[in-house]
């Protein structure tokens, strides 16, 4: 008797063994890892690991449908759902690359990894002829100073770092090119632009800021290194011909031309009334002072003060005076 039970059983077996089959593309039983439909194709109710099921959970039929490889495997807490909840989003990694996004907004896809085809706000990518933005494949790369305003998400290839990021060198300052934006860190911004100076001392890169020039270079102006961008440089402060500022020596002004107020030693004005400093020039001497010559107030700067009389000039004025007498 239990020998004929045991041939029965082990026909049954033998008979469900040929019965069984592989369980649909991407699916197994609610046997983890079991592929074999156990004889039954009902069996087969759950997506693999790493497979999804591209459809509504009302339309997965067990042992008919199949699951799709996930085009990006989840490299961690991957598993086998259901087929009616095994979505994309659950079985795959969905994600979007490092600072990108859809169109909407996303940061993970919904079908296709080719969504991701923006970069985030204060992220970009530096589109080359032989680095094109690749849709989701390429990541964008954090900016290194974000906008402090107006930042927002832009397409890939054209999300290049001087639309995402604030790159703006410092007020006044260029890089060694020129450029006042730079390209990776504020610290190239090493350089005082054209018509601009820096009136201090120890000038650190991304951080100084240079000042505009009182009166600007209508030649030779040029970007210069922060330390040697002195205001007789950067500028045009050269006074008037023949002028000099306040100390009697100088002969470019610090802030203004209205600085230069005098005129230089063995130069002289006929104007002594209604003189304009910064605008009116000194003429020089037709003959110098060898000692005694110093600059003077245009009041006070004739030709008499200033320069050295010869004995044609003394005979002339001598003339005057007696014809003036006389008369």
């Amino acid at each position: 008797m239990n020998k004929n039970i045991l041939i029965t059983v082990i026909i049954s077996l033998f008979f469900n063994e040929l019965k069984a089959a592989d369980c649909p593309y991407g699916t197994e039983t609610d046997i983890a890892g079991q592929r074999n439909n156990r004889g039954n194709i009902a069996n087969c109710v759950n997506c693999r690991a790493n497979y999804y099921f591209n459809g509504s959970s009302a339309n997965f039929i067990p042992g008919v449908s199949q699951c799709g490889r996930c085009t990006y495997s989840k490299t961690v807490g991957a598993q086998a759902n259901p087929g009616r909840i095994a979505t994309l989003a659950l079985q795959c990694d969905d994600n979007c690359p490092d600072g990108t996004q859809t169109a909407l907004g996303k940061t993970k896809y919904v079908a296709q990894k080719q969504e991701c085809s923006f970069c985030k706000a204060n992220y970009y990518y530096e589109t080359t002829k032989d680095f094109v933005f690749l849709l989701g494949f390429s990541r964008c790369d954090v900016c290194p100073v974000k906008k402090a305003s107006g930042s927002q998400a832009t397409a890939g290839t054209n999300a290049s770092i001087v639309k995402q990021c604030d790159v703006a060198c410092p007020a006044g300052t260029a890089t060694a090119y020129g450029a006042t934006s730079y390209v990776q860190n504020k610290n190239e911004c090493t350089y005082c632009d054209a018509n601009f100076y820096y009136k201090y001392t120890n000038f650190n890169p991304g951080y100084s800021t240079c000042s505009a020039c009182p009166i600007k270079k209508t030649l030779d102006a040029k970007h210069t290194q922060g330390d040697n961008a002195k205001i007789d440089v950067q500028c045009d402060v050269a006074c008037p011909v023949g002028t000099v500022t306040f100390n009697g020596k100088t002969t470019n002004f610090e802030n203004d031309k209205s600085e230069c107020v005098k005129c230089a030693a063995n130069f002289y004005t006929r104007k002594q009334n209604g003189w304009i400093a910064g605008t009116d020039i000194c003429i020089p001497c037709p003959n110098i002072l060898i000692s005694g010559a110093q600059a003077n107030y245009p009041i006070f700067a004739s030709q008499a003060k200033q320069c050295k009389v010869v004995f044609s000039q003394f005979l002339s004025f001598s003339l005057l005076f007696i014809y003036i007498y006389f008369i």
